[in-house]
């Protein structure tokens, strides 16, 4: 029983681990190219807010913008305390957005996955998936109770 207990929690590692490893690194493709082939429109900032933790905080803008041909979108976006700070409701701002799905967007400057974190994030997830490769298909011996040795009777 608990080696399928280990099986099933290294394969759930395994699965973890290697989605998020490719989510990551969709991310980061996904802002990368919004800065190389994105599209910029102006918009506004439409509302702040501050989440406060005992161990970090959250910064969050809600900006409006209307794409080239489309129709005005609202976002959410965590992004730094400076930029928050400088911002009232009301300023403009630049937004750069996905050419093909504006849905994906983030003030200019302030969106992209660095590459640093990216690779910090795939550090720790290939360790995970290691972790779950090693419960998943490592062998099991099973303990082997000791043997009572037995006395030959003296030989003469």
């Amino acid at each position: 029983m608990a080696l399928f207990a280990a099986r099933v929690l290294g394969a759930t590692f395994v699965v973890l681990g290697l989605s998020m490893l490719v989510m990551t690194w969709g991310s980061y493709r996904r802002d990368l190219g919004i800065l190389r082939e994105g599209l910029h429109a102006e918009g506004t900032v439409v509302k702040k807010e501050f989440l406060a933790a005992s161990d970090d905080s959250d910064y969050i803008l809600v900006y409006a913008f209307t794409p080239q041909g489309g129709e005005r979108q609202e976002h959410r976006r965590n992004v730094s305390s400076e930029l928050w700070k400088r911002l009232r409701v009301g300023d403009h701002l630049q937004v750069q957005y996905g050419r093909g799905d504006p849905r994906r967007s983030f003030p200019e400057g302030h969106g992209v996955m660095s590459l640093g974190l990216a690779l910090f994030f795939s550090f720790v997830l290939v360790l995970l998936t290691l972790i779950g490769g090693v419960a998943l298909f490592g062998r099991a011996v099973p303990e082997v109770p000791p043997v009572a040795s037995t006395s030959l009777p003296p030989s003469s």
